[in-house]
């Protein structure tokens, strides 16, 4: 009972989630584009508002970037 506590504790809200990801992608240049599969091309902003409005292609988004963050974990 305790362990599933302190999973729960750990776990992101969606909230957290698009911030985290937003803060990621805010590092890249200005000038980056991304292509998300057969959806297109988009630009750093782009994905950011992407990400901030919730639609599909940001949601995807950070899909990619929270299992690449979960991969360092696994290491």
């Amino acid at each position: 009972m305790a362990e599933q506590k302190e999973n729960q504790k750990n776990l992101l809200n969606d909230e957290e989630i698009r911030k985290l990801v937003t803060a990621r992608l805010s590092v890249l240049s200005a000038d980056t584009m991304i292509s998300v599969g057969s959806e297109g091309s988009f630009s750093r902003d782009e994905l950011i508002q992407r990400v901030e409005s919730g639609d599909e292609v940001g949601n995807k988004i950070a899909q990619i970037e929270m299992e690449w963050l979960r991969s360092f974990k696994k290491e």
